[in-house]
């Protein structure tokens, strides 16, 4: 069984193909094939991971300006 392109904007990507119309058994099933919901759930997954590690970062950035003050500088009302 071969598939050819039929033109350059129709291009046949099958997922599974049944020996019956609408079931019947697998003759084909696409192994590469990645439903849409699953691409979903991993760009979800990636979006909250990405905002964990900013609160995180943020968090760590507030600690340390805590530890570390700055010392009062000297010359700050100097052009005033």
């Amino acid at each position: 069984m071969t598939l050819v392109e039929v033109g350059p904007r129709f291009c046949l990507n099958p997922i599974k193909i049944f020996g019956g119309s609408f079931g019947g058994p697998t003759l084909y099933e696409n192994p590469y094939y990645v439903s849409p919901n699953q691409i979903r759930a991993l760009e979800k997954r990636k979006k909250a991971g990405k905002y964990a590690k900013k609160v995180k970062a943020k968090g760590r950035r507030k600690m340390h300006e805590m530890e570390n003050t700055l010392e009062p500088d000297e010359f700050a009302g100097l052009w005033k």
